[in-house]
This record gives C-alpha cells, structure tokens and sequence, in this order.
C-alpha cells in the first residue's frame, strides 16, 4: 500500500472508530417554522416565474441502485420455504405485475421467481432498478429509465435535458432500453468515482480483505456530488429513479416541480432586490415569506453575513406529510455554534437529552424533491464542494461473508452535501412519492393506470 492509501486508511478508521458524526436536533420543521404550505397567492406568483423562464431546467436522477432490495423477501422465501404476507401477496397479485408476460414459467412458484432472479434469466434481482418494466400502458412496457425520459418530455417539451448517474457495467443496455422511447431528450450518464469508495473494517478495527485486495463499498449518495457539480446546467431537479408514477398519473409531479421552479427563482429575485436596499426588517419580512433563517439568527445578522447568503447556492426541497414512510426528515439543528436548517436520517440523530421528544414532534419527511440552482443570486456558477459539511459523513454497519463489517459514507448529497446552502421546504402533496422499495409496490394505484 503507497503512502497516500495508508493516509486514506487511517483517516477513514478514524472517522468510522474515533469520530462521532451524529447531529443534535434543535426543533423539527413544521408548517409555519421551516416548512411553507404555498397557498394560492404565492402559487399564482410562483407558476408565473416558471412561465417566465428564459432556460429549461435538467434532471438529475441517482439511478445506479440495484433491484436487489425489491426482491428481499424472496430470496429469503428460496433460501428457508417459509410463507409470509409478502410472499402471498407476490403471487396472489403476480399476474397484475407489468413484467407478468416475460415469465414464461407458472408451473411451480419456485421456478417463477428463479426465472426472476436467476442470472441466466431475467436477472431482476442483479440488473439496475430502473432497467425493471415499472409500469404497463397500452399493452407496452416501461422501465423506470423510460418513464422518466417520458414524462421529462412532456414536462419540458424542448431541449430537454437527462443526466444519470449509473453502474458502469450496464451503460450499453441501460442506453438500449432509453433509445426504445427517446425522441429528442439529451441523456447523458456518469458513475461513482471509484477513488470515492470506503475502506471497510472488521470490529478489531482490522481491514477486511476481499480476495487478494482490500474489501471496498461504494461511499453512499454524497460521493455523487461531485458528477452534480460537473454537470452543464445551472437549474436542475433531483428525484431518485424508482419515484416515477404511472404516466397517467404525471400532471400533479408536473404541477408541483412548476411551483417549485417558480418558488426558487422568486427567492433569488427577492434576496437580489434586498440586496440593493438592505436593512434587518427587510430581511425579516424575507424570512417569514421563506422560512430559511431561524428568528433568533436573523436579528442578529448584518451585512457581512448577508453576502453569505447571497453567494450560496439554492435548493427548494419537498416534504410531504410523516406516514411512516422512511427518509430524512427536515430539521432545525445544532451546527457549528448556530442553527441551520438540514434533511436528517435518522441514524445521524444524537440518542442524547430530547431527541427522541423532538423527533416524535416531526410532521413531514423528505422524499428527495428537489429543485437545486448552482449558480448564486447574480448567476455566477459556484463549487459545490464548498458547501459540503465534512462533519456529516455517516458510518455503515453491514454483513460480509458472516462478519461485521464498518465503513464510512461521505456526507450525503441532500444531507451534509447541502449543508450550506440556501434552504427552502415547501409541503407536496404526498401522491407524488411512491417510490418502490419491494416488488408489491408495482401494484399500487401510483404505478398503475
């Protein structure tokens, strides 16, 4: 191992053994103290900046996940033949499944969900999530890939732009599978950077090996921030690549990435005009219209720290009402002796004092919604790695080959990789996340005509 693996090393022990990255939580957001319920005025006034636009927004969609999890419970239902609610509910519903025709088995269940997942077969359980047929229309099938550069279209209409990021292994099918329903969407990919994954640890704080090499993972979403800050576009919205409905359920997404568009482009033009005629009431009727400051801080805040805020990037996030769904959750925290605004996982959450209180005070959560702007007030392109909080990587806990595992993961790209940056939630209406965690979710009213 060179000199520069061996600093690598032990700076990521150090972080996984001797760091403790979890973040205490001040308050939760909630409507009217960080989250805006956008009512009609501001609606009205955000669809007219969207209609105003002089440049198409792009997508960014993180697309590089396996369907392996979809299929959990089935390969546990293989490895011990125990029955469970999931497992009836497969295949009692098998037949609505939109890959339902590519099975050509149905002669004994074992054999159907090995044509699944076998990898001389369909392989679902391997290949990228969104290469899976998510949905059926007009007796056609759609992988989530094609939904999204569907519904991208009829969104943006001209000069539509898609960027995913992707396993390198599977980019000639994944660029198949779009050419089938790609009429006039630039799509362009990229990949984790490979220098960007973790070192992994046994509990004897020893490297694990993995054949002859160092056993290495993926670093987690915030490795990604890097291909974000690449690519060529200013204005981009960010969803994770199984969150796509039906097609003929697109029109409400459609609605509210108008008015998120049009709320972020409203920020900026309002922090621009107080900018020219600066004062601290100024900024606190700013503040109460966006809720992107706490009270406290903003009477305390004078020219200097305003010009922060002018040279920051901006991102409007979603979050749609707590039913128990997981995902971070929107919260006012403790953070280098002030308060800021931030999406938490759980997991970062501190165990001490009130956290728990304040967590069960948690209305909404975060389903990955966002509209990002890179450049700041004035239209100048910023590095995002600026804004990244080195302090928010989170340390993983995994099995291999029967022994635990540790690793680190940099800060994620909506958590710690937005740290610093202008901060906006608004509510969403909950219909536009229906994200599909297990093969069941296919067959839910989102994902079916």
């Amino acid at each position: 191992m060179d000199k520069a693996n061996r600093e690598e090393v032990l700076l990521q022990k150090s972080q996984v053994f001797d760091r403790d990255f979890r973040v205490t939580l001040d308050s939760a957001c909630t409507i009217g103290y960080g989250i805006i319920r956008i009512e009609d005025e501001a609606k009205i006034r955000a669809n007219e900046a969207f209609d105003k636009l002089d440049v198409n927004p792009s997508f960014f969609i993180p697309a590089s996940g396996s369907g392996s999890r979809m299929f959990n419970f089935l390969y546990k239902w293989l490895e011990d033949g125990e029955d469970s609610d999931m497992v009836s509910a497969f295949f009692n519903q098998f037949d609505l499944f939109p890959f339902a025709s590519k099975v050509k088995t149905r002669n004994h269940r074992a054999n159907i969900v090995n044509e699944l997942l076998s990898e001389s077969e369909l392989n679902y359980g391997e290949i990228p999530k969104g290469l899976i047929p998510f949905h059926i229309e007009d007796g056609q099938l759609y992988s989530a890939f094609q939904e999204h550069v569907r519904q991208a279209k009829s969104f943006l209409r001209n000069d539509v732009k898609i960027h995913f990021t992707i396993q390198r292994d599977f980019e000639k099918r994944i660029i198949q599978n779009i050419e089938e329903v790609n009429e006039g969407v630039d799509c362009t990919f990229s990949y984790q950077g490979v220098d960007s994954s973790a070192f992994c640890f046994d509990h004897n704080k020893r490297l694990v090996m993995h054949g002859d090499d160092y056993l290495k993972r993926p670093a987690g979403h915030g490795a990604i921030l890097s291909n974000l800050n690449e690519i060529d576009s200013d204005l981009i919205l960010i969803k994770n690549i199984d969150n796509i409905q039906h097609n003929s359920k697109a029109a409400l997404t459609e609605e509210v990435w108008k008015t998120s568009i049009g709320m972020l482009k409203n920020f900026q033009e309002d922090l621009k005009s107080l900018s020219k005629s600066y004062s601290i009431t100024g900024l606190i009727s700013l503040n109460l219209k966006y809720q992107f400051l706490p009270g406290e801080e903003v009477e305390e805040f004078d020219a200097f720290k305003f010009d922060l805020l002018m040279n920051r990037p901006t991102r409007v996030c979603g979050m749609v009402k707590n039913e128990g769904a997981p995902g971070g959750g929107p919260f006012w925290i403790k953070n280098k002796n002030r308060v800021t605004k931030q999406i938490v996982e759980g997991f970062q959450i501190s165990k001490k004092n009130h956290q728990k209180e304040i967590v069960q005070n948690s209305s909404h959560f975060n389903p990955v919604f966002l509209v990002v702007c890179k450049t700041d007030v004035q239209g100048n392109r910023l590095d995002l790695m600026r804004f990244r909080d080195e302090e928010k990587c989170f340390v993983v806990d995994k099995k291999y080959k029967g022994i635990s595992i540790k690793y680190r993961e940099l800060p994620g790209l909506w958590n710690g990789g937005m740290s610093d940056w202008n901060t906006i939630f608004i509510e969403i209406p909950s219909a536009v996340f229906s994200p599909v965690k297990t093969v069941l979710g296919l067959n839910t009213p989102a994902h079916t005509a």
